[in-house]
């Protein structure tokens, strides 16, 4: 009887023991980290082509493009043309005189910024320019429409022409 008390003591006794160990030296504490992130604001810009499709020999050729900014979220921002004059090339390369036909830019409707009927160009950049604040997407609510009125091809030589206009967007 003495071993059985013994063994029935032993077993309570390192029942006790183990579960009493784990919070015999159990301690806590706290403390707190700083943590930090930023939102970086950045844009972006799309244009539908400006197609003048077959030029005039007897007047002007209009066309237009529409613009479109996608900007971070309460990112203010701006688009003006990189240049104050816009060329179609003739093969895309031309600078002879008569395979070059130049067509101005006009701001048909601007958004939230710049004059309607503003010249697009570089010089006029404080009226011919489009702004706005981002909304994290591109919505119609940044839409503006560009006008390019490309000159008579009355004396120019017959072939594809093309250009480049270059836009900026500041933000």
């Amino acid at each position: 009887m003495k071993i059985k008390n013994l063994k029935s003591s032993l077993l309570i006794c390192s029942a006790l023991l183990l579960s009493s160990a784990n919070n015999t030296f159990a301690a806590t504490a706290s403390g707190s980290m700083s943590v930090t992130g930023a939102v970086v604001g950045t844009c972006s810009l799309t244009a539908s082509a400006m197609e003048f499709g077959t030029l005039s020999r007897s007047g002007t050729t209009p066309a237009t493009s529409t613009i479109t900014p996608n900007c971070t979220l309460g990112v203010t921002y701006a688009v003006t043309n990189a240049a104050n004059t816009n060329t179609l090339r003739l093969d895309g390369t031309s600078v002879l005189s008569n395979g070059m036909i130049e067509f101005p830019i006009t701001l048909t409707s601007s958004g939230s910024g710049g004059s309607a009927n503003a010249a697009f160009t570089l010089a006029n950049a404080a009226a011919g320019y489009i702004s706005g604040v981002g909304t994290g997407s591109a919505s119609s609510s940044g839409l503006s429409t560009l006008t390019g009125t490309a000159a008579s091809a009355a004396t120019k030589l017959s072939g594809a022409y093309s250009g480049t206009v270059t836009l900026t967007i500041t933000y």
